[in-house]
């Protein structure tokens, strides 16, 4: 996954939980050098000096669909 792909990823994601949080911010890292990503949302109106509030999820770029499917759609139900 190059960055391109990642900030459309996080858009669609924002897109997709944006009815229900609608204040979330998801971001997608990219681990240079390997094939991981972390995939972060944010939400209730973060500051620049706290992140509270936040999940994670790492894992191969590879497997970004599955994890959407078994572990991100699960947590936000």
């Amino acid at each position: 996954m190059n960055h391109k792909e990642a900030q459309q990823k996080a858009n669609e994601l924002i897109k997709l939980f944006k009815p229900k949080y609608t204040d979330l911010v998801a971001h997608i890292d990219i681990v240079e050098g390997t094939n991981d990503i972390v995939i972060s949302f944010f939400w209730n109106r973060i500051s620049k000096q706290m992140w509270n509030d936040t999940q994670s999820f790492k894992c191969k770029a590879n497997r970004y669909q599955t994890i959407l499917e078994t572990e991100i759609l699960p947590f936000f139900e």
